[in-house]
């Protein structure tokens, strides 16, 4: 007999789909001890080193992206889809899930075909301001689509969004004080899970100036592989007081020192930097989706709770003059940290996985 305890979660490939199903996941698990749950998604992601470390199961299936790519591309990518559906059906078959939720990427959408065809009901988690591509075509299939901006439901069908906020892992900012203390004694530079080489070399050129200058600063710096090796060497008369690495584990750690952040604007950075009350430089990925980076940071912007630079729009000079300008103005770091708190939704993962639970409990076919 199957259970109502059985998930699989499809999508990832990058730490902004794969973490909000963690998130969701650990929630559920905390909720049912004895849930059954597994990951699928690509070959070439983060899934096989991070999901081991949640003990979460993982495969991962044959599927292959479509947007912006060549015509010859688009041809390929379809001809792999029925692959990806094959091994998806192959999974649902063996795994017999009750609830399929797609979290984005172009992983989930065999995965999501497949349970479409063995009538599992079906979820989607949006992340960005803007919906992947993924997500629309899936969209009319779905039975519960949970988004993280209100303004993103104009995107999908009426009567199936959820407005929860993007959900993070929880902890992730408990030990963080509730008050800011204005003071920056800690940068943290983030370029998403793969880095941002933009960013790697925005923060070379002018960081050291700013240690140099103020000698209570102390920075940390997440690369990504492929930059780290020169990085590390631009600071490394720095000591202890800049840390450069290729990625961080322990996130928890870093957002309870930092007291302001310059980072990439991916929507699963932002729920964390949001939740936590950190006020932040957001420098949008350009080349983003529907250019949907730009999007998620202007919401933030203007509510004052950070402040948005285009690339296009950043020299050197003028980035080390907003940083000597910030801290020199506690009262401005703490007015962004409190209206940076206000738009955090921590409790995101907890009130989806309670949806899902009550969705997965109902067979297809019948109104959740």
């Amino acid at each position: 007999m199957v259970t109502t305890d059985r998930f699989i979660f499809c999508g990832g490939g990058t730490g902004g789909h794969l973490f909000p199903g963690i998130a969701i996941a650990l929630a559920i698990r905390k909720r049912l001890p004895n849930s059954a749950i597994l990951f699928v998604g690509t070959r070439r992601g983060l899934e096989e080193t991070v999901l081991p470390q949640y003990g979460f199961d993982y495969r991962p299936v044959r599927s292959s992206g479509f947007k912006n790519m060549s015509l010859i591309k688009k041809l390929q990518s379809l001809l792999v889809l029925p692959l990806g559906i094959w091994e998806g059906l192959s999974l649902i078959r063996s795994f017999r899930p009750t609830l399929v939720v797609g979290l984005g990427g172009y992983s989930a959408l065999p995965v999501m075909i497949a349970a479409f065809f063995k009538r599992v009901r079906r979820a989607i988690q949006e992340q960005n301001a803007i919906p992947g591509l993924t997500n629309r075509l899936l969209a009319p299939f779905a039975h519960r689509i949970f988004i993280s901006y209100e303004s993103t439901a104009a995107h999908f069908p009426t009567g199936k969004t959820r407005m929860t906020g993007n959900p993070i892992r929880e902890g992730l900012c408990r030990a963080r004080s509730e008050s800011c203390r204005g003071t920056i004694r800690n940068l943290l530079i983030l370029g998403g899970s793969l880095g941002a080489h933009f960013i790697n070399q925005l923060c070379v050129a002018t960081l050291p100036r700013l240690l140099e200058s103020h000698r209570e600063l102390t920075l940390s710096l997440q690369t990504g592989k492929n930059d780290v090796s020169w990085a590390q060497q631009a600071f490394q008369r720095f000591g202890n007081r800049a840390r450069v690495s290729a990625f961080i584990d322990n996130m928890a750690s870093v957002y309870r020192r930092a007291d302001l952040v310059i980072s990439r604007a991916g929507a699963t950075t932002l729920a964390e930097l949001s939740a936590c009350g950190l006020p932040a430089i957001l420098i949008p990925y350009p080349h983003a989706a529907n250019d949907h980076q730009t999007e998620n940071a202007r919401y933030f912007s203007e509510r004052g709770a950070a402040i948005l630079l285009r690339e296009t729009e950043i020299n050197n000079e003028s980035f080390l003059h907003l940083l000597n300008d910030l801290l020199g103005n506690p009262s401005k770091i703490q007015a962004m940290s409190r209206k940076m708190k206000r738009l955090g939704h921590p409790e995101a993962a907890d009130i989806i996985a309670g949806d899902l639970l009550s969705l997965g409990s109902h067979p297809e076919g019948v109104p959740a």
